[in-house]
Order: structure tokens, then C-alpha cells, then sequence
């Protein structure tokens, strides 16, 4: 199924569809892989270990693996103490790893919790191999504990999909403006297409949503398909009938205990029933029948019928509203962990430098 603005308002949902693109293939990934969440974290883990292994130590390269490991079980815990359920991390090489939530979160400082649970036990784990390496004596440490803090500092920019973007709508959203500003220099810092790919897809949300389009509304559509093998379709005479085409159809929408909107979809003609799982909360305005295929040479025989399901997206008018004293522990929680980052990559890199540089910190 895919998902797309109506033509006037192709641009405003740009960087979600490309998110949502994303996520969308790692999930076909998963599921092409045959695993379990245990054995699926397990393989992308040693995937990317490995891969870290092709360029340095075996040592460094799992320590590394096991900073970005720490850092997204301390969204795992966060959101389950939220009574979010969450998907096992799953870990792509150079960019990090990532969990997805089963369920949205409610309101501006859920999200917040979930996002912020990251950062502070990715910190917590930085900090351990820095004791290992202070107490040992072995600088390898001191590179990993490098890696991690760093990690950590980059997740707490106030810029979407980061965990900063999402602390920051707790605080204030005015943050995400400075993000915007100082993402550029980050982007200028680290030489990174990738960052700067994400940063250019953040600015240009903001710019759409609070500048282009505010207080507008658009309606979306999502396209798919219901394939029905000959076999099933009711009636001995439908060979010689043509299928209606551009007329809309019959169909029931409703939400599930995780909070998911499915929309049932009724082909009448060929007796099939398809639901479908909407990528987001929203108002069904219409589902349309768009064009029959009849795929006769393939085994089995079918008939496909592409559809649209025209619809507005649900914006929940409260969810960043939340009390002062929340926007202050937030806040003050958020600014603490970045100063405390600051200074531990300063305290580390001056005991790096002392041994001779990152690289050479990696031979002892």
C-alpha cells in the first residue's frame, strides 16, 4: 500500500512519506527474513558488527554495537513503562538502530519519556566504558565510551526524527527552530550526506507545515490493491460481465485496541472483503475502485482491482499541550544531559590525546 498527498498538496507531506517509505521496507526486510524479534535483533546486530569488524578491531567494533544496543533498550524500557509495546531493535551499520512503537503515544510528553530514555542510558553506558578504560588503563575504551557519548549528543539536536526533535515538542516547540539553525552547522561539522539529507527533509516540514500551509487542511490518499484468484469470485457467467471501474465502494472503518485505523474495504463483483491498515489516525472520505486487471497468464488466475482511499488526517488539537512544571523537569532534564555530554567528550578526548589520537587509542 502506498501513500501520497492528493496533487495540490504533493510537497506538504513530503518527509513523511519518505520516513514512512523507509520504515516500510525494513518492515518487508523483517518479514522476508522469517524471524522472531529475539533472533531478528540478534542477526542485525552481529550484521553490523561484523561490518564495523571489515574496519577496525573486533573489540571496538562490538563495543560500538553495544553503545547503539544500550541506547535504544533505554527506549524499550522508557516505553514500556508508558505501556507501549515495541519491537525488538533492529540495527542498520553506520546509522545506528531503531525500535518502532506498536502504538502512538497519547500526547506530547509520552513521546518525550520514550525519546528520552534513549539519550540518558545511552549516556549511562558511555560513562561505564569510560570507567573501564579509566580503572584498566586501556585506551579502546575511551574510544568507545567517544563513540557513545557522541552518539548520544547528535540524538539530542532538536531536530525530527532525532530524539531531541521529540523532546523538544515537550519543552518548547520553539527549540525545533533552533535546530534547524544549528543542524546546519552540524551538517557543515561532520560532512555527512546522510545527516544532511535528514536535517533538509526536517527544515522543509517545518517550513510546510508552520509557514506554506498553517491552519490549512489537505486530504491524503493511500492506493492498494485486492487480488482474487478466478476460482473465488461468485457467479459462472462473471467471464462475460465487465467490472466497474472509477466508482467508489462499499466500506467500514474502525480502530483496534492498539489504536490502529483499519479500513474494510467490500468488492462487491468479485465477493472479496480486504482490510487494511491505515498508516495513520483520520476522517475516510472516500474509497474508489480505480481499474480491474485480469491477470490470466500467471498461476493462479486473477483479478486485481486498484483502489484509493481518499481521507483527512486526525491532528490531535491537545496533544502538545502540557503543564509548566512537565515543560520545566523536560527542560531542565534535557539541558543537563547535554551539558553533562559536552563535557565528557571534552574530559575524553583530552585522555585520547594523551595516548596519541582516537586512532591510536584503538591499538592499546
Amino acid at each position: 500500500m502506498k501513500r501520497q498527498t492528493k496533487q495540490n498538496w504533493s510537497v506538504r507531506r513530503a518527509p513523511g512519506a519518505v520516513g514512512t517509505f523507509l520504515l516500510a521496507r525494513i518492515k518487508a526486510l523483517l518479514r522476508f527474513l522469517q524471524l522472531g524479534k529475539k533472533s531478528g535483533a540478534l542477526l542485525s546486530m552481529a550484521v553490523a558488527t561484523a561490518i564495523y569488524t571489515w574496519f577496525y578491531q573486533w573489540e571496538f567494533a562490538l563495543g560500538v554495537t553495544i553503545m547503539v544496543l544500550v541506547h535504544e533498550l533505554g527506549h524499550v524500557v522508557a516505553a514500556r513503562q508508558k505501556g507501549i509495546p515495541v519491537t525488538a531493535p533492529f540495527f542498520i551499520p553506520f546509522l545506528g538502530a531503531l525500535i518502532m512503537l506498536k502504538r502512538n503515544p497519547r500526547d506530547a510528553e509520552t513521546e518525550a519519556y520514550v525519546a528520552m530514555g534513549g539519550p540518558l542510558l545511552g549516556t549511562i553506558g558511555a560513562f561505564v566504558s569510560f570507567l573501564i578504560g579509566l580503572v584498566s588503563g586501556h585506551a579502546m575504551f575511551y574510544a568507545i565510551a567517544y563513540i557513545g557519548f557522541t552518539l548520544n549528543l547528535i540524538n539530542l539536536l532538536p531536530i525530527h526524527p532525532l530524539d531531541g526533535g521529540r523532546i523538544a515538542s515537550t519543552v518548547t516547540r520553539w527549540l525545533w527552530v533552533a535546530g534547524a539553525v544549528g543542524g546546519l552547522f552540524v551538517v557543515i561539522y561532520l560532512r555527512s550526506y546522510l545527516f544532511f539529507f535528514l536535517w533538509l527533509l526536517f527544515v522543509w516540514d517545518l517550513f510546510s507545515k508552520y509557514v506554506m500551509y498553517r491552519g490549512r487542511t489537505a486530504d491524503y490518499s493511500v492506493w492498494g490493491k485486492i487480488e482474487v484468484p478466478y476460482e473465488e469470485i461468485p457467479g459462472e457467467d462473471w467471464m462475460l460481465k465487465p467490472f466497474r471501474e472509477n466508482v467508489e465502494l462499499p466500506y467500514r472503518a474502525y480502530s483496534d485496541m492498539e489504536g490502529k485505523l483499519w479500513v474494510e474495504i467490500e468488492w462487491e463483483e468479485a465477493g472479496a472483503v480486504k482490510p487494511v491498515k491505515m498508516l495513520e489516525q483520520g476522517l475516510i472520505r472516500s474509497v474508489t475502485g480505480l481499474k480491474v486487471e485480469r491477470r490470466w497468464r500467471q498461476s493462479p488466475k486473477m483479478v486485481v482491482l486498484r483502489y484509493q482511499i481518499d481521507y483527512e488526517p486526525h491532528e490531535n488539537e491537545n496533544y502538545y499541550k502540557v503543564p509548566n512544571a512537565v515543560r520545566w523537569k523536560f527542560g531542565l532534564g534535557y539541558g543537563a544531559l547535554a551539558i553533562a555530554l559536552f563535557f565528557m567528550l571534552d574530559l575524553v578526548q583530552n585522555l585520547m590525546a594523551s595516548e596519541g589520537g582516537f586512532l591510536q587509542s584503538l591499538r592499546k
